[in-house]
């Protein structure tokens, strides 16, 4: 099969369809009608409007066929674009050309195939309308001659899509001029009225768009200007047109501006297009010109300029008031003059002015020269200056009349700008060097890596510039990943997210990456930057922490599953000893009391073994098992805590008014209080025990007091209470296992609290603690 047949004019026949700007573009009804009406006219299922570029060919318009474009080596067009007349293929499997194409051999299984080239003003066969059917065919010649009339119609479609491109262009273009313009610009009416408005317009005269438009213009004329103005639409209403016309207009502020107008009429529409300046302060100025210097002193001060004259017959030098301000000078009498100016010119610059001076007078050539003013104070100017010699009869030089301007501000903006391109390229270096850089076009091809690109990619520079970026792309990425992406950066928008790629030899590795789409005129993506960091490491010990954390989870089952087991198992002989100690009491009801208070002591010692089993297996669960949050009501709580656990005779109960209501795990926090209440019940030694439960909101914890009259503890066991297993009493004195409070400290400061005492001997105790809000 013959690949790529090419015409002699492609470069040429390339350049005229990307003016066209056609590619790519959405479907238009216009194109979709030929389409059918080629399908209709042929009897063919299939009908395309394909224009082919250098390695695609991509279908404007299709009946009867899903895809939108092919590569050009497969395409049936690419031998229609080669002549002038229909290309037709009656059928495919008989053609050597074709026989064994893909589209023949396979979907859409074409057997015959007839296109017409779309021959462009210039004669560029930019595609083709063609038309295909699965079964062999031959076209009649009226066929033929229709397609290739309806070929003609999608080249006329297409200019006409491409002069309408031109002229919107042109129009925004116009529009924009307009709008930029500093003079005022309007459509008016011979009728008298505005029509349309610049923004100049509105700037000058301070009314806005919607005071001016569709109101008469002579509502803002002044009255003595009235007749003349009259005067003059008259006469653009019969087509001529006004050159230099001034008449005086009223700002919203009362003031009168002079304004000079050009104005053409359109005869087609009766429209007046005017063009308006304020020459306002020229007329001011033209007539303070004639009375007297002072405006030109003005001027030349505002704009930094000064104005010279040296005659070489009498070597007087004068100067304006202008070229004194520059220099920093009074006047001075001309022989004084010339010597104070030659002091204040910079050293390393008065031997240039010179030679410039002396070819000037030697060779009567315009005067062109720049330097720097030298203060006393050690600042200084930059000026530049422009003089004209004067010849006599002789053609000697004979003097020379200039004018010199300070360009300090200037200058100096010129050098800020040169540092500021410095830095930026000193950022872009520092961002070449730390981070990996990628340009592409909005076809995704680079036109631009780094080198950190190149080492984390490993392909050289040449094997990248010129190639699609998919070729560092990976399955990873799903076709809904790439989409999302495409569809942002497409639209204009940053898109920021981490992203796999396959380097030259196989190997994956992450990006964290940022892309930023830059846009042309029209707000469309031109070329995308992608700026990236490397983070392969931290992805690879991520999945490290993430195996670890399930291996821990893991662990964490078998551990709860164990303790339940060793539990159970220890338990269970506990429950045997405890039954037998109650059958061996009820057979010898009449036993010593001695041997009865053992066997209480032993039932009391079986007891506390079995809590300290609980203690244990509930102190090793802390932390490790999940706890929905739910709203709980700590004042309700609290009282069905005291109702559980304090005796109803000998103790007095407050809890305070505040208590919240807060999302919490409820059966923690439960557990907390449980315990901090029946410790300060079971220790209690007074005859009327006294618990009291406060509530303090801080910034960011809730901080509760749970507090009683009892023994108080001492300092030196403030913190061993907290320690597992550990009592203060004798557990032969006080029945107790030693771990309630290691799992009330343990419980709050899983959750980032934090808990103390407050108490001293035979004092009270309190215990404080907090959890975060």
């Amino acid at each position: 099969m013959k690949i790529n047949p090419k015409p002699e004019n492609e470069i040429e026949r390339l350049k005229a369809l990307k003016e066209y700007s056609i590619m790519d573009s959405l479907p238009e009804k216009e194109y979709d009608s030929i389409t059918q009406l080629a399908s209709y006219i042929c009897g063919t299922p299939i009908a395309l409007v394909s224009l082919i570029d250098e390695r695609r060919q991509w279908s404007k318009s299709s009946v009867g066929l899903g895809v939108a474009e092919t590569t050009r080596d497969l395409s049936f067009c690419q031998y229609a674009i080669m002549g002038e007349d229909v290309y037709e293929v009656n059928n495919a499997l008989e053609n050597e050309l074709f026989a064994k194409n893909p589209l023949v051999t396979g979907n859409p299984n074409i057997r015959f195939y007839a296109g017409a080239p779309l021959k462009d003003a210039n004669g560029f066969n930019l595609g083709s309308l063609c038309v295909i059917d699965t079964e062999s065919r031959i076209l009649t010649n009226e066929q033929k001659t229709a397609l290739k009339l309806l070929a003609d119609q999608v080249v006329l479609l297409l200019d006409s899509r491409k002069k309408n491109a031109d002229l919107l262009k042109s129009q925004k273009e116009f529009q924009n001029f307009i709008e930029l313009s500093k003079d005022l610009g309007c459509i008016a009416n011979v009728d008298g009225f505005f029509y349309k408005v610049n923004s100049a317009f509105t700037d000058v005269l301070r009314y806005t768009k919607k005071e001016l438009e569709g109101k008469p213009f002579i509502d803002f004329l002044h009255p003595d200007d009235l007749d003349k103005t009259l005067k003059e639409v008259e006469k653009l209403s019969k087509g001529e047109k006004t050159i230099s016309f001034e008449n005086r207009y009223r700002c919203k502020n009362g003031e009168y501006i002079l304004l000079s107008w050009n104005a053409s009429p359109d005869p087609d529409t009766g429209n007046l297009y005017c063009i308006g300046r304020d020459i306002t302060k020229e007329k001011e100025a033209e007539l303070n010109l004639i009375n007297s210097n002072k405006l030109l002193d003005e001027s030349q001060s505002i704009a930094k300029i000064g104005s010279w004259k040296f005659d070489l017959i009498t070597n007087d030098l004068i100067w304006s008031k202008g070229h004194y301000q520059i220099f920093d000078f009074e006047e001075l009498p001309s022989d004084q003059l010339f010597n104070a100016y030659r002091n204040r010119i910079h050293p390393d610059d008065l031997l240039n002015l010179d030679k410039v001076l002396e070819n000037t007078l030697t060779t009567g050539a315009d005067l062109h020269y720049n330097h720097r003013i030298l203060f006393p104070d050690g600042s200084s100017k930059y000026v530049v200056g422009i003089g004209k010699p004067h010849k006599n009869g002789k053609g000697e030089v004979v003097g020379i009349q200039g004018t010199i301007q300070d360009i300090t501000d200037k200058t100096l903006a010129e050098q800020k700008i040169q540092e500021k391109a410095k830095e930026i390229n000193d950022i872009k270096s520092a961002l070449d060097e730390s981070a990996i850089v990628a340009i592409t076009d909005q076809k995704g091809i680079f036109s631009y890596v780094n080198e950190n690109f190149c080492a984390v990619s490993k392909y050289s520079k040449e094997e990248l510039i010129g190639q699609d970026q998919q070729i560092i792309s990976t399955g990873y990425n799903s076709i809904e990943f790439r989409r999302d992406v495409f569809v942002t950066i497409a639209n204009g928008n940053i898109w920021k997210g981490e992203v796999m790629n396959k380097a030259k030899d196989g190997s994956y590795y992450w990006e964290s990456a940022t892309i930023v789409p830059f846009l042309n005129e029209k707000g469309k993506p031109y070329q995308y930057v992608a700026i990236s960091s490397n983070i392969t490491k931290q992805k690879l010990a991520q999945e490290n922490l993430n195996n670890a954390l399930a291996n821990l989870e893991k662990k964490n089952k078998e551990l709860d599953q164990y303790a339940y087991i060793v539990s159970h198992d220890l338990k269970a002989p506990l429950r045997a000893i405890n039954n037998l100690s109650e059958w061996i009491v009820e057979d010898m009801p009449e036993m010593p009391d001695a041997v009865s208070a053992n066997f209480e002591l032993l039932r009391g010692r079986i007891q506390r073994m079995e809590n300290l089993i609980n203690g244990v297996l509930e102190y090793s669960r802390i932390g490790r098992t999940e706890i929905e949050k739910e709203t709980t009501d700590l004042k309700k709580m609290l009282n069905q805590i005291i109702d559980f656990v304090v005796p109803i005779e000998g103790f007095e109960i407050s809890i305070a008014d505040n208590m919240p209501i807060i999302e919490t795990e409820k059966i923690l926090l439960q557990q907390v209080f449980s315990n901090l209440i029946s410790n300060s019940v079971k220790y209690n030694d007074k005859p009327i025990g006294k618990i009291e439960c406060l509530y303090e909101s801080l910034p960011d914890f809730h901080q509760f007091t749970v507090k009683d009259n009892g023994p108080g503890i001492a300092e030196e066991y403030h913190k061993k209470v907290f320690e597992v297993f550990q009592t203060i009493e004798a557990r032969d004195k006080k029945e107790s296992t030693g771990i309630g409070l290691s799992i009330v400290k343990k419980i709050i400061e899983e959750k980032g609290g934090s808990i103390s005492i407050e108490s001293e001997n035979d004092n009270g105790t309190s215990f404080v603690f907090t959890l975060p809000k």
